[in-house]
């Protein structure tokens, strides 16, 4: 599978709440590199296109060579922002993403990027608030390939009435 360049740590700092949070507010992720044999696997049990599986096929293709499953870039994504937001803020759940993908990862592609609060909507008398968060991924060139944005419900800090 690819490379992690960073390592999830233990947490030091306080789990943020929907209080902590403001719009645009922006959070860093790590870096990520995908390979060939990973864009391979992962196509092959979740997405067996030719793009995506048989490197020959895909030099032929539209793309000029091998590129990775949207799926697969998605998934890296949300890898990277479990270790980035997830793991520092407070939320409840997801409640629906919009996405856009508008440009191919290949084979040995740095990927990194930033999420930001777009807009959060606390509701206290639920114990929650609604958040938007907007996140690009790039590439070693800093071309965006992903584009996600997440409506998701995070919680009010514990002890508050």
């Amino acid at each position: 599978m690819g490379a992690l360049t960073s390592r999830p740590q233990v947490r030091k700092e306080a789990m943020l709440y929907a209080e902590d949070l403001a719009e645009g507010q922006q959070f860093q992720l790590g870096e990520y590199t995908i390979s060939e044999a990973e864009i391979l696997q992962f196509a092959r049990q979740y997405d067996p296109v030719p793009l995506h599986t048989d490197p020959e096929a895909a030099a032929a293709g539209p793309f000029g060579g091998l590129i990775a499953s949207g799926f697969n870039t998605i998934a890296i994504y949300q890898r990277l922002i479990v270790e980035a937001v997830w793991s520092k803020v407070a939320a409840i759940v997801g409640r629906s993403l919009e996405i856009r993908l508008p440009a191919p990862v290949r084979p040995g592609t740095k990927l990194t990027g930033r999420s930001e609060v777009q807009k959060i909507t606390l509701r206290p008398e639920r114990r929650d608030a609604v958040a938007i968060f907007k996140t690009e991924l790039t590439d070693g060139e800093g071309k965006v390939v992903l584009i996600l944005v997440l409506d998701v419900l995070i919680r009010l800090r514990p002890g508050k009435t």
